[in-house]
């Protein structure tokens, strides 16, 4: 993604703490990893499903502008062709 010249950022309903230990447990990560804790984020872009408290794990591709040009909401990460497909749409961006 960043080649292409893209950010990554990722987002999660659980707490700074919580993340400090997930990123530890994996010997750290590429990439920012932001607390969504009062699920203001979630809720705005349509992922959270207020009956489990929790979002759906999606991924948005964000131009300059902070328009959204891409989006997957039902983000598999064991499926390669859901990397390829925001890999295609950060290619597309203008």
């Amino acid at each position: 993604m960043r080649a292409a010249g893209a950010e990554i950022l990722a987002i999660s309903t659980d707490h700074n703490w919580t993340h400090r230990a997930f990123t530890t447990s994996l010997g750290g990560l590429p990439f920012p990893l932001l607390a969504d804790w009062d699920k203001q984020v979630t809720r705005r872009y349509g992922i959270l499903d207020e009956n489990r408290g929790s979002p759906k794990r999606a991924v948005f591709i964000v131009d300059c502008e902070g328009i959204v040009r891409f989006k997957n909401d039902a983000f598999d990460a064991r499926n390669p062709g859901h990397y390829d497909e925001a890999l295609e749409a950060v290619a597309a961006l203008p």
